[in-house]
């Protein structure tokens, strides 16, 4: 059998182009303990970065396998003079910190929706009027809180420059009905500050 020497070369282009590609780094948080981390940026709408940067920082703390730069520091750091706010390396750098940790919020939202469910009850008098069981079908609305949270965290180490990056996210619905007293669900806010804590604790135990 003759092979196509054209195939054959154009493939041997095509392994040595995909054998090049270099593999992205994956992230392993075990390797940065005991580095100084500065928490240089919270990119996302103002009351989502302001909840998921709380969140962020009291799981980096419970850990304890980091030092986390003080946020006063990296204000420090951002007001000095010559100084580039936006240039988030150079601001971790004048924070004395190994890494410079940005995080970027992808979602964070929260919904209530409204349904209903039946059941089937025996009511006595409805069963003396209509000379049945008494079985009769009752409507119970019913609420659901749906929430998702999705944060992209990137960790750049000052001393290669090497940057590696994961995501915390956490998704959760809780129901309640209106059966033998009124609908409680918490409030939409504090629902997705357990939904961001939730989301860091499980992205803190997947990439450690």
């Amino acid at each position: 059998m003759r092979l196509d020497r054209r195939f054959f070369g154009a493939a041997l282009i095509t392994l040595a182009a995909c054998s090049s590609v270099p593999k992205k780094p994956i992230l392993k948080l075990s390797e940065l303990e005991g580095k100084k981390v500065a928490l240089v940026d919270v990119e996302g709408e103002l009351t989502a970065r302001s909840i998921v940067e709380v969140a962020l920082v009291n799981q980096l703390v419970k850990r304890g396998t980091f030092f986390l730069v003080p946020k006063k520091d990296v204000e420090t750091a951002k007001s000095a003079p010559q100084q580039d706010p936006t240039d988030w390396q150079g601001l971790a750098k004048r924070s004395q910190a190994d890494v410079a940790l940005r995080a970027f919020v992808k979602t964070f939202h929260a919904e209530t929706q409204d349904s209903y469910s039946k059941e089937v009850v025996l009511d006595s008098q409805y069963a003396e009027e209509q000379g049945n069981d008494g079985k009769m079908e009752r409507v119970i609305p019913v609420k659901t809180l749906n929430g998702e949270v999705r944060i992209e965290l990137e960790w750049t180490q000052l001393a290669n420059n090497q940057t590696v990056s994961g995501t915390a996210e956490a998704k959760k619905s809780i129901q309640d009905q209106a059966k033998d007293q009124a609908i409680h669900l918490p409030p939409r806010l504090r629902f997705l500050e357990d939904l961001s804590n939730e989301a860091f604790s499980l992205f803190f135990d997947h990439y450690r």
